[in-house]
């Protein structure tokens, strides 16, 4: 799991290195098993009533990055088995939502309605 302190560490000790967006991601995630959300919709639920997406991400062990490509070691689906070994190489200018997986919440989890605004605020004041 990355703290705080890391990423504004490692924010503080790139600062003019010209590293791209995706260098400073390897800096703070290589080796670890991230999402990687792109925008797209992996499936979308209709009922008369209500509308629901399903957003789509990657998931892999982040490897590397070079200029602005990010590459991961990708999970993919064989019939119904999950496996590791396909490389994916994604622009960094695609990536709308990127995180640790790490037990601590999922991306789908993560985007919230603007009505919950004022819980999370509770949340952080509390601490």
């Amino acid at each position: 799991m990355v703290s705080e302190h890391e990423i504004t560490s490692t924010i503080a000790k790139l600062q003019g290195s010209g590293k791209t967006f995706a260098e400073f991601l390897v800096e703070i995630f290589k080796d670890k098993i991230i999402e990687v959300y792109v925008g797209d919709t992996y499936e979308d639920i209709n009922t008369e009533q209500v509308s629901v997406s399903y957003p789509a991400v990657f998931c892999g062990k982040l490897i590397a990055a070079y200029r602005e490509c990010l590459i991961l070691n990708c999970a993919f689906t064989s019939g119904r088995h999950l496996q590791f070994g396909n490389i994916m190489f994604i622009n960094e200018r695609a990536i709308r939502a990127l995180n640790e997986i790490d037990g601590k919440g999922i991306l789908k989890d993560m985007m919230l309605r603007s009505e919950e605004s004022l819980d999370v605020k509770e949340i952080f004041d509390r601490k």
